[in-house]
């Protein structure tokens, strides 16, 4: 069953505490939604230019129709009133974003929350921090074109909702422990994390200690005495030096699924492209420039087409958790030192309700196996704490 999570609006937000009272509104900036806007209405306007007849007008071009004897690939009419209807719904959709806000505002003691939606008059509420259950960190992931992004957010938490308050938002982990522990001891709140097996707290004065330390303070390191049986969906090779923990397949989701249709529209056009190739040169001018187009257009379509089917894995060695992200020749590395790992846990996933590990460090929040069994998830996690542990 899908959990019901705040959606706050803005991508870079931070609610500053030093000084008290402190304000800050959560809003898209107008630099995130003026590209939107420009690119709605361009779109637009190609759309009613070629439906009037535009670039396909016979009197545009230099030679005859008679010389051009392949049929179109696509409807042109389709295609125009693909790219209006497309235009439209991205402007609507940019101004839309833009009228929301929340503005809020803390006291020291109390929260007062302004809201402002489309339609209708603004809505207000207050509420005694002494109500909140605590400060939660979360990641929420959001489509980016063809590409996945992260979203990490802090909030403090309300048994409501919609009063849970935002208090960082940002699209860049570096930090991010550290910015999750200053809310908590700032509030004198426990810090709170959503998973598999409920939600997960820790008191204020326990936040210094790493997840070693913490396990090891609490007489928790005997549940990983032993060595977890690797599950079906995980490869785990141990070798001389390092272990190597991965999946076994590709584990798809929505936001695959939305990449997967955005790569296949562009080969579409890319392909129309190529169908229409003396018309496309006619166009361009050159023969050479032609060329460099398309050769460009193809390596976009092999990066994305990488970009969609890389593939994780954690590697365990020397006392270090390596996070590698590889696709096609390429490859990126997170690292973690397994002492100064602060917690790991199977988070859930509110847009997809799925799961996947989260491994909180001093410097980051690295996000694993995305989409993949509970089962899976859980034993990636003992297998990394009893490694942890020995």
């Amino acid at each position: 069953m899908r959990k019901k999570l705040p959606k706050h609006l803005s991508y870079d937000y931070q609610l500053k505490l030093d000084d008290v009272p402190a304000k800050h509104a959560d809003r898209l900036p107008l630099k995130v939604v003026m590209p939107g806007i420009i690119l709605g209405l361009l779109m637009a306007l190609l759309g009613c230019f070629e439906l009037t007849g535009g670039m396909y007008a016979p009197e545009s071009w230099n030679y005859t129709l008679s010389e051009d004897t392949r049929a179109p690939l696509f409807n042109h009419t389709a295609v125009d009133a693909a790219f209006i209807f497309l235009g439209l719904c991205i402007g609507i959709g940019s101004v839309v974003s833009y009228i929301r806000y929340k503005k809020i505002f803390f006291n020291g003691k109390t929260f007062s929350v302004d809201l402002r939606g489309v339609f209708g008059e603004n809505e207000l509420f207050r509420e005694f921090l002494r109500n909140y259950d605590g400060v939660r960190l979360r990641m929420e992931f959001f489509q980016f074109g063809i590409l996945t992004k992260n979203k990490y957010i802090i909030e403090l938490v309300h048994r409501d909702p919609e009063k849970t308050i935002p208090l960082y938002i940002s699209t860049e982990g570096t930090g991010i422990y550290q910015i999750w522990y200053y809310y908590a001891k700032r509030l004198n709140m426990p810090t709170m994390i959503d998973t598999d097996e409920g939600v997960v707290e820790r008191e204020a004065p326990e936040l210094d200690k790493s997840l070693k330390e913490y396990l090891f303070a609490k007489g928790l390191v005997d549940v990983y005495e032993d060595a977890p049986t690797v599950p079906a969906d995980i490869v785990c090779l141990k070798k001389a030096d390092r272990t190597v923990i991965r999946a076994k397949r590709q584990f798809w989701d929505i936001f695959s699924l939305l990449g997967a249709f955005w790569l296949f529209f562009y080969l579409l056009v890319v392909a129309a492209a190529a169908f229409n190739y003396e018309r496309v040169e006619r166009m361009i001018g050159s023969p050479a420039q032609t060329v460099a187009v398309f050769s460009a257009a193809v390596l976009l379509a092999v990066i994305f087409f990488g970009l969609m089917f890389k593939k994780d894995k954690i590697v365990l060695k020397d006392g270090c958790l390596i996070l590698v992200h590889k696709f096609l020749f390429l490859s990126g590395k997170e690292y973690a030192d397994l002492n100064r790992i602060r917690d790991i846990q199977v988070v859930y996933n509110p847009a997809t309700d799925s799961y996947y590990l989260a491994i909180v460090t001093d410097d980051n929040m690295l996000a694993f196996c995305r989409g993949a069994p509970t089962e899976a998830l859980q034993w990636i996690r003992d297998f990394v704490i009893y490694t942890m542990t020995r």
